[in-house]
């Protein structure tokens, strides 16, 4: 059935790429592919042409055109910002395993923080370090963007950096080999509540990895005999739309409805559970504003089968379906083909979802604070085992209502026949 669901979700895919390409076909020959005759008149006859990076102009005019079409969610990524792009929904790359910044003041990059048991932590490289240099080359020279690509590169290669160290004022050459850097997109753990064992998984995005991670992660609390599970879907922008499908269908029998997608002709396409591991316990999701896409379909396909309640915060309302599109220039093209209705039918589109139990985070972070969550965030990006805030107000709100209902003999889902 899985297998079978990826195939429509390709084929269904597949024709929107050949429409959308047909469409840009004929409308390139309409308009006589204005954009590229400007470009080739400004590369002719321009006097200061020598001057002239096409490439920030042809970026530029694409992004104008993006702008200009007045709608939510479609996006233009550069060649560059297209590879980023794609570490995010790969979860992996090579390189020395550091979350970094531009430091304008030193011209040099600067190192939030090292990822656990990575090149760059075993080296010995802390946060506020300073890399002035790549194999020789200085940072000033690269620019951001290339340094940034410079550090990483094929596994087992190496590189040589020169850092600067404003805490001890030293300078100092290291050469590291680049390895695998896995992001972990799934993070688990367990804990004990009024005597009640309770499972803890946070999914940080929804990238190719995350399927098999959390189906991993989740039998392994279940084989721990779990009571409950608390499902954390916070500040998860989304990913990839078979990522979600697969996450609910874990809680979800075969067959059960997790969302129906329509495109601008009205054509609507159910996408219903491959089933899975259907634990039938107690389920509390966490979100806030920051979950969005494929956070909010998980999340709505648990609340409307009646799987489990939603604690925290509005989500943040992204119901349209980006379909990506491979540009000749190396860039990527998400454009919004499609829209999706969640299981009782609700269009949340730029609305989000009201949880069940609405709770505030509490007091906003000191600046201070919130470094220290990003550094803690980044350490643990290559880590598969979670950490929990027990006095977090929205998790103590999950941690009640699940103990509540593990004491009061609950079991989920509760209308589900």
């Amino acid at each position: 059935m899985r297998k079978f669901q990826k195939i429509i979700v390709s084929l269904f895919l597949i024709a929107a790429i050949v429409s959308a390409a047909w469409a840009t076909e004929n409308l390139a020959q309409s308009n006589s592919d204005t954009v590229s005759q400007v470009l080739k008149l400004i590369k002719t006859y321009y006097y200061n042409e020598s001057s002239v990076d096409f490439q920030k102009l042809q970026d530029a005019a694409i992004e104008a055109i993006i702008a200009n079409l007045g709608g939510h969610f479609t996006y233009y990524f550069s060649p560059s910002e297209a590879k980023e792009f794609s570490i995010q929904t790969s979860s992996q790359y090579g390189g020395i395993g550091t979350e970094v910044t531009f430091n304008a003041t030193s011209n040099a990059i600067e190192v939030i923080s090292p990822m656990y048991d990575s090149p760059a932590e075993k080296a010995g490289i802390k946060s506020g370090d300073l890399i002035t240099s790549i194999d020789g080359t200085s940072v000033k020279a690269l620019g951001y963007v290339k340094a940034v690509d410079a550090l990483r590169g094929t596994p087992g290669s190496t590189v040589t950096i020169q850092l600067y160290r404003p805490s001890d004022k030293a300078t100092m050459t290291l050469t590291l080999k680049r390895s695998i850097i896995e992001l972990k997109t799934v993070k688990s753990t367990t804990f004990e509540a009024s005597g009640t064992k309770i499972g803890y998984i946070r999914i940080t995005n929804f990238s190719e990895t995350t399927s098999s991670d959390f189906n991993s992660a989740f039998a392994a609390l279940l084989n721990q005999h779990i009571q409950g599970l608390i499902l954390d879907l916070r500040d998860d922008p989304g990913g990839l739309f078979t990522a979600a499908l697969d996450v609910a269908s874990q809680f979800l029998p075969q067959g059960k409805l997790i969302i129906t997608m329509r495109d601008k002709n009205g054509y609507e396409y159910p996408f219903k559970s491959a089933g899975g591991l259907d634990p039938k316990i107690p389920v509390v999701v966490l979100v806030n504003n920051g979950s969005a896409s494929s956070s909010e379909i998980v999340s709505a396909a648990l609340r409307d089968n009646d799987i489990g309640v939603l604690v925290g915060e509005r989500t943040f309302g992204k119901a349209a379906v980006q379909t990506e599109f491979q540009l000749s220039n190396g860039g990527l093209l998400l454009l919004v083909t499609d829209h999706y209705f969640t299981p009782n039918g609700q269009d949340i589109n730029l609305k989000g979802i009201e949880p069940d139990y609405v709770v505030s985070s509490g007091a906003t972070p000191t600046e201070a604070e919130s470094y220290k969550q990003l550094i803690q965030s980044v350490v643990m990006s290559t880590q598969s085992t979670a950490k929990i805030n027990l006095s977090d107000p929205q998790f103590q709100k999950a941690v009640e209502i699940l103990v509540g209902e593990i004491k009061a003999g609950v079991t989920f889902p509760k209308n589900l026949k």
